[in-house]
């Protein structure tokens, strides 16, 4: 993968992201944040700029800041967790069904197709109303709803190396399926699988956001960024800054993940 001049300036996004990785820890280490459980009937909906609570407190006098950086934890880790899932599930669909070919090929992509068909929060809401509520339920639901659109991305690579010389060279000594596909498919994916990891990661962010909105996903009393819109849609009309602040961290958290995958893809 050649670096570019639209890599380096994407260099900028980075602190950003590697400080809402950080917030779990920066949460743990500072101590001036207030339990993000620890209600507070005299501060209640108290505004941004209140001592002690720059980010002003909910509807049960809980500090909207500790929240937030508490939320992190799921929101960030279910991300993460889906992203890392669903782009090695595809991956595995996509090589296998690229590399075969015939009637393998066929049957895998019928497969993905039915699949592709269905709306991704509508499989991964039927799978939560199976699994129940918990972030391993959600990771699965998101993973098993978003894997389609790697496996196609990865298939058609597949089939793009799978012509190349060295590639009929390999076969015709006879190397085993899974050799090649251990030796030759996917060392040359690594940077496709990169790029679309990096998709994946938003895309499994705002899937948790919008099933715990929907109540479906995480269950209170833990809290996410999907569970504070939720609760900040409720207190809407009486203190908008609820829903500003979770609804703020995954604009930028979306944004800021797919500027830098559109630039790497862009220069991969």
């Amino acid at each position: 993968m050649r670096i570019s001049k639209g890599m380096i300036r994407s260099v900028w996004i980075l602190p950003l992201l590697i400080f809402l990785m950080a917030m779990p820890i920066l949460f743990h280490l500072t101590q001036t944040v207030f339990d993000p459980q620890v209600q507070n009937s005299k501060e209640v909906l108290c505004p941004p700029g209140t001592p002690g609570h720059p980010l002003g407190c909910d509807f049960l006098g809980r500090d909207n800041l500790s929240r937030l950086i508490s939320g992190s934890y799921v929101s960030l880790g279910i991300g993460l967790m889906v992203g890392l899932f669903s782009t090695a599930f595809g991956t595995l669909w996509g090589v296998v069904s690229g590399s075969s070919g015939g009637v393998v090929d066929q049957m895998m992509m019928r497969i993905l197709e039915v699949w592709f068909a269905l709306p991704e929060i509508l499989i991964a809401t039927i799978l939560l109303l199976v699994l129940g509520h918990g972030a391993m339920a959600v990771v699965v639901a998101l993973t098993f709803g978003g894997w389609m659109g790697v496996a196609r991305v990865v298939r058609g690579e597949t089939l793009r190396i799978r012509e190349q010389l060295y590639m009929e060279a390999s076969r015709s000594i006879g190397t085993r399926p899974v050799r090649m596909i251990l030796k030759h498919f996917i060392p040359n994916l690594l940077p496709v699988m990169g790029v679309l990891l990096l998709f994946r990661i938003p895309g499994g962010i705002l899937g948790e956001s919008t099933l715990s909105f929907l109540g479906l996903g995480i269950a209170p009393p833990h809290s996410s960024w999907g569970t504070l819109v939720n609760e900040g849609f409720k207190a809407l009309p009486m203190t908008p800054w609820v829903l500003v602040w979770p609804a703020l961290a995954i604009v930028v958290t979306l944004l800021s993940f797919q500027w830098i995958a559109e630039r790497i893809g862009g220069s991969s």
